[in-house]
């Protein structure tokens, strides 16, 4: 790898990097603005919700099947 391209592949990481960090605060600004529904649609298990404050509601059988699939693995 020459100099040139050596330096032209760190600018495109930097921009990457930069890209990556911007698109990820999008993501979680999205989540956030969406409500519930759209935080449970990114947050896989009861345990993750839970921990992160959000108000679980018996809405679906998903919620308790999540709740017995947590007791299976964690005993």
């Amino acid at each position: 790898m020459t100099p040139g391209e050596k330096a032209r592949h760190q600018i495109a990481i930097a921009a990457w990097q930069r890209t990556g960090a911007l698109l990820e605060q999008i993501r979680r600004d999205e989540i956030r603005a969406s409500g519930p529904e759209g935080i449970r649609a990114v947050i896989p298990t009861v345990e993750m919700m839970e921990h992160l404050g959000v108000v679980m509601t018996g809405e679906t059988g998903l919620i308790e099947q999540q709740r017995w699939f947590a007791k299976l693995r964690h005993g």
